[in-house]
């Protein structure tokens, strides 16, 4: 018994930096989405003289950030309650 709680302890760190790294990777590629998305409307706006394309990418944009981020949310929750309930089935 001792040993398997041991054993329990040891991966507990690792998956948790597992859980860590993903978030981390995660944030970063989202990140570089929105600065991707940023630059793209920068572009529109220098490129294209008319202003009602320019206005409508920035729709388009912030459409997309916003489904980014609440996805993002959505996901991330289901991650944390998954890990969660692995985690009680494990000390069950």
């Amino acid at each position: 018994m001792d040993n398997k709680k041991q054993s329990d302890e040891h991966h507990k760190p690792t998956e948790e930096n597992v859980v860590k790294d993903l978030r981390k990777s995660l944030e970063d590629a989202i990140d570089q989405t929105k600065h991707i998305l940023v630059d793209l409307e920068q572009t529109v706006e220098t490129t294209i003289k008319d202003q009602s394309i320019s206005e409508e990418t920035k729709k388009i944009v912030d459409s997309i950030s916003d489904e980014i981020k609440n996805s993002t949310l959505e996901d991330s929750q289901k991650i944390i309650n998954t890990t969660k309930a692995i985690n009680n089935f494990e000390e069950e």
